[in-house]
């Protein structure tokens, strides 16, 4: 029987447009913001939105630290976000041969512990090292709060906090753990001989202009912030005027980032858009353990995971939950990257779903509206040959296929006008086409 594909026409955007998003749309995401200050207990939030044509918007609502009205650059705490910055750069070391994923964490460090030697740097980072979560355990919250001002040392950490006991044998299931990540910026510090927001600064932040992330705790920061109303086990209260040291230095290289939105999503977006790591660093990070898929985590690869709350859509990138709230996702169906923040803990994804629908209808009725539009590039079946063929009307610079789970199916660089491929496995695919300002981003379902 012959192979059937159906392909699924998307739009094709300008890279360099400097135009506003649609002032409907941006006031139907303000709604959103609105409302979850007025109506869900958020004290203050805000968001970013990069639209696949790199228009960008932000928004506001409530109040930070101090009743201090909350702005695009008001710095909130990071949480997890933290582990896809300190996954990036462990992936730019191993880029540059000074780590070897893997190799074992204790070829790098010295600690007085009880982990198996033989854990790999790449078991750290997807989480199927087996090591304990020390955030998770009973007496976390209390050590948080008995003190604001204490500074906690990745080495009182994993040394006095973290169970010696194994939730599994090394490498044979996958549970998500924070003590993973502090040995993993540990690691990081003891190759490189610098403090690690040293190199986070020099290798990342900076050359992307993120000019307001930091690692707290570690850093001095001027801009506002937004506060903690958080629950570390006696119910919901307003930290907001107690001092950071402790609850940032105790998730040390987990989820001690602070940051805004905004370098968030320009973050995400560089990383999946192939301008920071190499196609081969990047099919590494978007290597997704088969058994983190029956977790929250609905697959972990890197530092980066989907979203488990879409299920028509590929959406992956990197949550937190942690002194506040934070969801940091990229569409790969309709190339949009999201980044909501909340200084209060309410609902996981209670920002970003609704945000997300707004944003997944606009795009599905104008790729219905825009179906005539004459397209730069044309993509058709060769059922026969399994084959389909792309056709463009400028020389293509890249051409890559992501499948369902996020990985990298085929990609190339043919600096031609036509090309043919194959697809031979039967699935939803995401093909995006890069030709001089042009990208096209389309769905390609293969059946038999």
């Amino acid at each position: 029987m012959k192979k059937i594909i159906i392909i699924l026409v998307s739009i094709c955007f300008g890279l360099n447009t400097k135009a506003q998003i649609d002032p409907e749309l941006g006031n139907l995401l303000q709604s959103v913001l609105n409302s979850s200050v007025n109506n869900e207990d958020n004290k203050g939030v805000s968001a970013f939105l990069m639209m696949p044509n790199g228009q960008k918007w932000t928004g506001v609502a409530g109040i930070g630290k101090q009743n201090v009205p909350i702005t695009d650059t008001t710095l909130f705490h990071g949480a997890s976000t933290t582990k896809f910055n300190i996954a990036i750069l462990m992936l730019l070391l191993a880029e540059e041969n000074l780590i070897d994923l893997d190799k074992s964490w204790s070829d790098y460090i010295t600690l007085n512990v009880a982990f198996d030697p033989a854990i790999t740097i790449r078991q750290l980072l997807n989480h199927t090292s087996g090591i304990a979560d020390y955030l998770e355990t009973a007496n976390s919250g209390n050590n948080i709060i008995s003190d604001f001002d204490l500074f906690y040392t990745p080495h009182n950490i994993l040394e006095n906090s973290v169970s010696s006991i194994p939730d599994f044998p090394a490498g044979t299931n996958f549970q998500y753990s924070n003590s993973n990540y502090a040995m993993a910026a540990l690691i990081i510090e003891q190759v490189t001989g610098n403090p690690i927001h040293v190199d986070l600064r020099n290798r990342i932040w900076d050359p992307l202009d993120m000019n307001h992330t930091y690692f707290g705790a570690y850093e001095i920061y001027s801009e506002p912030t937004a506060g903690v109303w958080w629950n570390f086990g006696n119910g919901l209260m307003n930290y907001s005027d107690e001092p950071t040291t402790s609850m940032l230095s105790y998730a040390y290289g987990a989820g001690n980032i602070v940051t805004c939105p905004t370098d968030l999503g320009i973050l995400l977006n560089a990383i999946l858009n192939d301008q920071f790591l190499s196609p081969e660093t990047l099919d590494q990070m978007l290597t997704f353990v088969p058994k983190s898929f029956n977790t929250w985590t609905a697959g972990y690869g890197l530092g980066i995971h989907h979203a488990n709350v879409q299920t028509d859509d590929v959406v992956i990138g990197h949550d937190g939950y942690y002194t506040n709230l934070t969801d940091m996702f990229h569409s790969m169906n309709h190339g949009f990257t999201l980044v909501t923040m909340t200084n209060t803990q309410t609902s996981w994804f209670g920002i970003f779903n609704p945000m997300y629908d707004i944003l997944s209808n606009y795009f599905i009725t104008t790729e219905i509206h825009d179906l005539d539009i004459k397209y730069e590039v044309n993509i058709y079946p060769i059922p026969s040959k399994n084959t389909i063929k792309i056709e463009s009307h400028k020389i293509i610079e890249e051409v890559k296929i992501i499948d369902l789970l996020g990985k990298i199916y085929y990609q190339s660089k043919p600096q031609v006008k036509d090309i043919s491929l194959s697809i031979n496995t039967d699935g939803l695919y995401f093909i995006l086409i890069k030709s001089e300002q042009n990208i096209s981003k389309q769905k390609l379902i293969i059946k038999n």
